[in-house]
Formats: C-alpha cells, structure tokens, sequence
C-alpha cells in the first residue's frame, strides 16, 4: 500500500498548477510510495493540457476527468480512487512545502494517527505570511482537538487516514460552497486519534478568482444548508461538546448573513425566506456563550421574517460600541 495520496481536483487554474504538481513532486519519499490523484473537473483552460503532460511524465501521477460537478464531487471521486494510507486534498491554486511528506507520514502512521494538522502560510506579494497558528506534538481525541482555539476548518491543513473517512462514511457535501465548514467538524468529532506539526507545509495563493474569494450569492443560501447538517449531526453528539457546534452554527450563519450587502433586494428577500424557513437553527445562537450571537438569536427569534434587518441593525450598533470603545 503507497503512504499517502495528494488528491487535487482542477478547474481553471492553468496560472497555478504547474506550481502545484511541482511542489508535490519535490518530495522526500519515493515516488513509489505515493500517489498523485487529479481530478479535471469539467476544466476550460489549459489546466488538463498540462495535467496529461507532467502525468505523462511521472508514473506516480494520474488524471481523471469528470463533467462539472465541483469540488466536493471531485474530492470524493479522487478518494474513491485513492489507495494510499493516508489521503490529502490540496488545492490546485496552492501549494505544498519541498520535502515534507516523509515527516508527514512517518508521524501518521509511527503514530497510528486518523488525523494530522499542519500549519499553514498566505502567499502575499511572494512572501509567505504564516497564519498565526502553532501546535503541539500532543495526541488528542478529535473531539477534544477540534475544541482548541487552533482548530482549523480549512480541509487542506489536515491529512486523514483514508479508511477513517471510508468506515465513516465521510464525504463532501454535494454542490455547495463551504463544503470544508461543514465536513471538518463531522470529522475531527469522529477522529479518534489527531495530532499536529508546527511546520509550515502548504502555501496558499491568493488567487483573486478562486471560489473563496468570489462573490456569489449562493453562498449565502449554501451556508443555510452548512448550518443544517451540522445541527442535524449537533443533536446526536456529547453534551459537553455541543457549545462548540452552537458556535460553529451561528458563525456560519452569521458568514451567511455578512454576504447580503452585496445582494440584490430580490436575493435578500429569498434569504431572508430561507433563514425564516429554518429559524429553527436559531437556537444554537441563544445557546451560543458569545453575547453577540446571543442578542441575534433573541431577536431573530421575535422577528424571524426580518433576519436581515436585524443583523444589518446590530452590526452597526456593534461596530459602533467597539469604535468608540478604541476612540
């Protein structure tokens, strides 16, 4: 069985890859020992072109094409197509570090790991601006890990152990954005044994059309459906870990409700239907132990067709307390 497999979906990134299958190649094991998993999903530029050619080059990389169906649907096929011990989903416009994955697996598997999180940089004007995160060697329970400030939702700063996912039936939320929101606190919850490396090993490009950093108002609506499956998930999990869930939903859908100031009237009032429909999420924000989310959920509550609003009404007023407070 090969160690690990760096799965990576691709769509329109022909600027970015190349950087990125080098940086996968560059590596400290042989190549007998991983795998390379591309996944083209429906590309239109010249990303497939020189996929084929540099897997044409090196045994160890292979390249699928699936229609368009976006990234959740690429990440699961290239899990289903996986065959090392360990997967690791990186993005197409980033990169990973030089001679990192023998460290990397010698501590998955020496220490029998489901989950391992590693440190991560933005790559800003050529320099690399570390996010402000540093770890311990420690072993935890996922679920204890995941409720440490460090804890990161980003999919692409964590590796997995592939038959954790596969007997968890851990996959990617189909046709959504957000889809790393709402698949790593499932996982890290499930994860018996999670680890760290303070060593900055993936670098992420600021790619101005990457899908993060697009605005797009299904966003808003996608994140509804975030909220929804990790309350769902929420109802069936240890009591002293529901606070951090109550956190995660009203974070999200407060990240929902920030994108309406760039919606049109007719998407604000289609969201503001939506969250009415599901006002039921709004219990996790009066069960939040952060007054902000607190005050929104008492509101929403007594006004639930008026979320926006109200949310827009707030913001200002906290804005505003916070400002003269530094003033």
């Amino acid at each position: 069985m090969k160690k690990i497999s760096l799965i990576i979906p691709v769509y329109n990134v022909e600027k970015y890859i190349e950087e990125c299958l080098i940086s996968c190649l560059e590596q400290d094991i042989s190549s007998d020992e991983y795998e390379i998993i591309i996944i083209n999903d429906g590309t239109q530029d010249n990303s497939l072109n020189i996929s084929v050619q540099y897997a044409n080059k090196f045994k160890n990389i292979s390249v699928y094409t699936q229609d368009n169906q976006g990234l959740s649907s690429a990440r699961n096929l290239g899990l289903s197509l996986a065959v090392g011990k360990y997967v690791w989903f990186i993005d197409s416009d980033d990169k990973i570090a030089f001679n990192c994955l023998n460290k990397i697996t010698n501590k998955c598997i020496n220490e029998d790991l489901d989950a391992l999180a590693i440190c991560s940089a933005n790559i800003i004007n050529d320099t690399y601006l570390r996010r402000y995160i540093y770890y311990s060697n420690d072993i935890f329970q996922g679920k204890d890990f995941m409720m440490k400030k460090e804890f990161q939702v980003c999919v692409p700063f964590t590796i997995y152990r592939r038959k954790f996912l596969v007997e968890n039936c851990l996959k990617f939320f189909h046709d959504i954005f957000h889809e790393d929101s709402e698949f790593s606190p499932r996982s890290y919850y499930l994860a018996e044994k999670v680890s760290s490396l303070d060593d900055l090993f993936y670098f992420v490009n600021q790619n101005p059309i990457s899908i993060t950093r697009t605005i797009n108002p299904k966003k808003s609506f996608d994140l509804i459906q975030v909220c929804n499956n990790l309350s769902d998930f929420s109802e069936s999990i240890l009591q002293k870990y529901k606070y951090k869930f109550d956190y995660l939903i009203s974070m999200n859908l407060n990240t929902s409700l920030h994108f309406t100031a760039k919606m049109s009237l007719n998407d604000r009032d289609m969201l503001n239907r939506s969250i009415y429909e599901n006002r039921h999420l709004f219990k996790h924000l009066r069960r939040s132990r952060i007054m902000k989310y607190k005050i929104e959920g008492l509101f929403f509550n007594l006004f639930p067709k008026k979320t926006i609003q109200i949310y827009t009404f707030l913001q200002n007023l906290f804005f505003f307390k916070k400002y003269t407070k530094r003033g």
